[in-house]
């Protein structure tokens, strides 16, 4: 025997897959997972500074003093280090970083700047 949906079944039914469609729609609108990225600067193995890595976001953040600095510079969603006086200019060298896990190091003057992000990185290749 077959059980017959009243027309009161049917409209709950339907506005409870309404109310389900909506509600997945709106928390994918008012929480993206997707690009969440900021950059983290370590100093001495200690974290100094988390800044975010999104549009119209700018920076430059100042490290060390007269002699032996390094100036950041956050641009948007990506970072450098625009500017240093360690005698190699590795860490200038190396230029924009902007995806996870990219780092920039400047080893005389034990600064890192690691790019985090919330999603899963992209792997070129697993060696064992």
């Amino acid at each position: 025997m077959r059980a017959m949906l009243t027309k009161a079944d049917q409209w709950l039914i339907g506005i409870l897959l309404f109310l389900s469609v909506t509600g997945i729609g709106f928390s994918a609108y008012a929480f993206p997972s997707g690009n969440r990225q900021s950059a983290e600067i370590w100093v001495d193995g200690a974290l100094l500074k988390t800044v975010p890595l999104k549009e119209g976001y700018r920076q430059e953040i100042r490290i060390g003093g007269e002699v032996r600095y390094d100036i950041i510079q956050v641009e948007g969603t990506r970072i450098r280090v625009r500017e240093a006086d360690c005698p190699e200019q590795i860490c200038v060298l190396t230029g924009w970083i902007d995806k996870a896990p990219q780092q920039i190091v400047c080893l005389p003057y034990r600064i890192v700047i690691k790019v985090v992000s919330a999603a899963q990185p992209e792997i070129d290749a697993i060696v064992r």
